[in-house]
């Protein structure tokens, strides 16, 4: 009672008729008591003060007149609320929005680009917006518009909204800053940039800066978080060389251009594979030649006797499938038929550092880079290797690092962690280097053009020589068709993209044999490094190659072409190494936080479309299959009409001499052969088949085999003739156990040479540049004129009767 008198009123109750001094406070019994006999108020809370007359009525009476109160209040309430408007107003709806996106900003969620999950999430806030949403739509007179059209006009509208709202709150800027940084990403000055901010639609140039340079700094972070899931798997490493393409070619007085030479150090995890131990991953011996002779001798040279055709077939594929085999080389990311495929989605940039990668120093430089990463570090302290896909000169001087260590241990000057690095050729220096001009793309149409003419007309043109022609022009010729090209085009688009390692380790070896015919030097030693891995992995049942074999597409060096596709386009108002490394690793944070603002806004215009139509490549197919036709009955006038043999005088030399003075081109004359069905004025012994490069050159017609003892002609019923040149008897052919030994020796010889050549190279301490310059290839200056296909006429049907009524 002490406690109740020092309480003081007055009471809450608003019926109170005040006629007690007495207070009592509200507890839990009272509240659960009043509620009990609906005496209860809404405003009443525990901690209250009531007075005693009315505590007796709540709790003790269950009073009538206290019954009334509450229920005439919850009709009150009732009122209020329903008086209360069904709808925002514009103002109301706006501060809704902004609140709500600036939580969003700041809880660095992602910017909505979907006009009705956008409305959605702002109707969950309040159902009361729905009206504000409606009127928008309606302001758009969508009903007037197709399908495309309204997707448009609703994110027009949606963009809108950010637009209001940035207004209202300076700080909800996230939409206008995606499209300051891709306005930046294109190339958009500055002062267009700051125009556009004082409207109020993106943010300014500054800031832009600025938040690029928050990234860039924090960098090694981003590079640690990317890694952080793919310690335990393979990991992939890219290195190359980047130029800067939009430089300043003015000379000055102290420099002839500013043009910046970079290393772009790429990695590539594969999620699914473990990761690759290092143990017997090296060849003690480096190349080993008699390993390479024996699986050959035991595995590609039966196959080598049939043409790539032969092997494995014509190929017929849709329109869509060619295309995109047409495609396969050029690295555009705005190529429209390659949109879906040159994602580099999981690739991590581990940075862009300025080295010109000309020397084994520059090489180690980049490996030192992404050894410093701590997550990669971690990796190969484990025991595990990781691949560096390469070119040329990556791959020599980072075997030569490997091989001056294996060889010399520390005195070369040389730390261990290099042999937790494996050089591998990446498959699309597998091709044979063509001219710098035309472009690869058109390399790559002629190449097909001629495949697609050749399949078309491959069957009459065998049945009209005979399956015996042995003339050396026909077969060279055939072999071009038949053998060389569909290798050239295959070995990636079909072998390598398909994940068909068989298929693909036995064109690396038909690829071989055509750098050794044209003499190609380095060309020549690459493939030869790639094969004796390959087969030393075998012999020790390594893990590797099980990894390889399921993952064999991602064995490339394409993510670090394309990443570069991305670079030059984004750089071209970009000059110093310090801006293109910036922007470089704003490419890299964008690629794993893309928010859909260029999805979503970037017009479809803007994506490079193939200049060719399947229509133009079907005329321009039968073209050039007229213009085969043509070359092929040349020779058959030759052989049939003329009764003249295509003569191969003794000092033909095998290639073109590497240096052509005006005092050597009568000399030379000599030295080479002419072509007349293949336009070639010059040629050598490399440009006809393998078999003429050989100690023992095809004979004009009959068996080549040794000893030989048959007298009948070779017919298609007793014999064949080999892609080589080289002719057999069916019963001759089966005691060189299915094999032509006059080539195998001349392969065997050549394996010899390279790898004698390549272990001078590597194993030398100090050795100087180990890179041989390769044969320079005119380059031919109108590649970016194009012929209107649509204007071709093909006397497809005239062509064919000509050459069957020979």
């Amino acid at each position: 009672m002490g406690i109740e008198k020092k309480l003081q009123g007055p009471c809450i109750i608003k019926i109170c008729k005040e006629k007690s001094s007495t207070w009592r406070t509200v507890t839990g019994l009272v509240l659960s008591q009043g509620t009990k006999n609906k005496t209860l108020p809404d405003y009443i809370k525990e901690n209250d003060v009531i007075c005693f007359t009315c505590y007796n009525a709540i709790v003790v009476n269950a009073s009538s007149e206290f019954q009334k109160h509450d229920l005439d209040l919850h009709s009150y309430i009732e009122a209020e609320i329903s008086n209360q408007p069904t709808f925002l107003s514009f103002s109301q709806a706006v501060e809704l929005i902004t609140n709500v996106l600036y939580e969003r900003e700041h809880n660095s969620l992602p910017t909505i680009w979907n006009f009705e999950e956008f409305r959605i999430l702002m109707e969950s806030k309040d159902e009361r917006i729905a009206p504000f949403f409606d009127e928008l739509l309606l302001s758009a007179n969508l009903g007037t518009k197709n399908k495309n059209t309204m997707d448009k006009v609703s994110k027009q509208l949606l963009f809108l909204c950010y637009f209001i709202c940035g207004i209202r709150n300076k700080f909800v800027n996230n939409a206008k800053r995606d499209l300051g940084m891709f306005l930046d990403f294109a190339g958009t000055p500055d002062s267009t940039i700051d125009t556009l901010a004082a409207l109020g639609i993106t943010i300014t140039s500054r800031s832009i800066a600025y938040h690029k340079d928050a990234i860039s700094k924090n960098h090694s972070e981003t590079v640690e978080s990317n890694l952080a899931t793919s310690t335990n798997n393979v990991l992939i490493l890219n290195i190359d060389d980047y130029h800067s393409i939009h430089s300043k070619r003015m000379p000055n007085s102290t420099t002839t251009s500013t043009a910046e030479h970079l290393a772009t150090i790429l990695l590539n995890p594969i999620k699914n594979r473990p990761p690759i131990p290092r143990q017997d991953i090296h060849n003690p011996v480096l190349v080993d030649a008699s390993l390479i002779k024996t699986e050959i001798d035991n595995h590609f040279m039966s196959a080598y006797s049939l043409s790539h055709n032969r092997r494995w077939g014509f190929r017929f594929v849709t329109d869509e499938k060619k295309l995109e085999e047409l495609t396969v080389h050029s690295y555009d990311v705005r190529l429209k038929e390659k949109r879906s495929t040159r994602s580099i989605k999981d690739a991590i940039l581990v940075d862009l550092v300025k080295t010109s990668l000309h020397s084994i120093e520059n090489y180690i430089k980049a490996i030192n880079v992404a050894i410093s990463t701590p997550m990669i570090n971690r990796h190969i302290k484990e025991g595990n290797v990781i691949p560096v896909i390469d070119d040329w000169p990556g791959q020599i001087f980072l075997r030569t690092a490997i091989s001056r260590y294996l060889v010399h241990g520390s005195s070369s000057e040389i730390t261990d962690k290099i042999l937790s690095f494996l050089p591998m050729l990446g498959p699309l220096h597998k091709k044979k280097k063509l001219a710098k001009k035309p472009k690869p793309w058109r390399i790559n149409l002629l190449l097909e053009l001629l495949r697609s003419a050749w399949q078309e007309i491959a069957k009459m043109v065998e049945i009209k020589f005979g399956y015996e022609c042995k003339d050396a022009e026909y077969i060279t010729l055939k072999d071009l068709l038949d053998n060389t090209v569909p290798l050239v085009l295959d070995i990636y688009s079909l072998f390598f993209c398909s994940g068909d390692f068989n298929s693909y380790i036995e064109s690396c070896f038909r690829v071989w044999v055509l750098f050794f015919r044209f003499h190609r030097r380095n060309y020549t030693k690459a493939p030869l490094m790639f094969l004796s891995n390959v087969f030393y992995w075998n012999s020790k049942n390594h893990s590797i190659l099980e990894t390889i074999s399921s993952e064999l597409p991602k064995f490339s060096d394409t993510p670090v072409k394309i990443f570069h596709s991305l670079l030059h386009h984004n750089t071209e108002k970009f000059l110093t190494s310090e801006q293109i490394v910036r922007e470089a690793r704003q490419i890299n944070y964008l690629r794993f936080n893309d928010d859909g603002f260029k999805e979503n806004f970037v017009h479809s215009s803007s994506w490079a479309v193939y200049p060719y139509s399947s229509r133009n490549i079907e005329t321009l197919t039968q073209k050039t299959a007229c213009f085969l036709l043509d070359c092929f009955s040349d020779i058959y006038i030759r052989i049939n009409c003329r009764k003249t043999a295509f003569v191969i005088l003794p000092q033909v030399a095998k290639k073109r001499p590497s240096k052509k003075s005006k005092k050597e081109e009568s000399a030379n004359a000599d030295n080479s052969i002419p072509i007349p069905a293949m336009k070639m004025e010059e040629a050598w012994l490399c440009h006809l088949p393998l078999g003429y490069s050989s100690s023992y050159k095809p004979r004009l017609s009959g068996c080549d085999f040794s000893n030989c003892a048959i007298t009948n002609e070779i017919s298609e019923e007793t014999g064949r003739v080999l892609p080589c040149g080289h002719a057999y008897h069916d019963i001759c052919f089966r005691r060189n156990k299915s094999k032509c030994l006059h080539c195998l020796d001349y392969i065997k010889s050549g394996v010899d040479m390279h790898v004698q050549s390549l272990l001078g190279s590597l194993s030398q301490l100090n050795l100087g540049n180990v890179v041989e310059s390769d044969d320079t290839t005119p380059e031919d200056n109108d590649d970016d004129t194009k012929e209107s296909a649509d204007s071709i006429s093909a006397p497809w049907n005239d062509t064919i009767w000509r050459f069957l009524l020979l």
